[in-house]
């Protein structure tokens, strides 16, 4: 714990304008749409581009948003059966870039919800897998760079997401709509 939480102390007197950048890109905070909007908003950009019938498009914002019901269900889930404090909670001279969010640490939603976001869109557009797994990647590491998740959240969150995001497309596999 202590080697984590030094590395999110390191992003209170370190970060770079590209990392508050993205900080602030993914911060989706009160009052905003939060992550599922966002990975929304970026499958609307795919739908678009497909120029598919609004029967496809309902099925691909079906899944998506499945996918990321289920990742909030099973992510709330695990902050409130584990209850970790946030950083700044346990060092109060780390500084958050974005708001502090009122709910426990472990694990991150970000996480949770942009890898399986990403898992679904790259299934449904496997072309952009990469562009969407680069998302991920980003979105996740935005809660390491706003100094309100550790590590362990990120890459557990992203792990639970990946398994969530491939129930989803196990679903529709068998859907029909393929």
């Amino acid at each position: 714990m202590k080697q984590e939480l030094a590395e999110v102390k390191s992003y209170t007197d370190n970060a770079t304008r590209e990392q508050i950048a993205i900080a602030n890109k993914w911060s989706d905070g009160a009052g905003s749409y939060t992550p599922p909007g966002h990975w929304n908003d970026i499958a609307t950009e795919h739908v678009r581009d497909a120029r598919m019938s609004e029967v496809r498009a309902a099925r691909v914002y079906a899944l998506l948003n499945m996918a990321m019901h289920d990742a909030a269900v099973g992510c709330w889930d695990a902050k409130y059966a584990y209850f970790n404090p946030r950083p700044s909670q346990l060092d109060p001279a780390i500084k958050t870039a974005i708001g502090l969010p009122n709910f426990p640490s472990y694990t991150s939603g970000h996480s949770t919800f942009s890898a399986a976001a990403a898992v679904v869109l790259s299934y449904l557009f496997p072309a952009r897998a990469s562009d969407f797994d680069a998302m991920k990647e980003e979105s996740s590491l935005s809660r390491l760079y706003s100094c309100i998740h550790y590590r362990s959240d990120i890459e557990v969150g992203k792990d639970h997401g990946n398994r969530i995001g491939g129930y989803t497309v196990r679903f529709a596999r068998q859907d029909g709509g393929d």
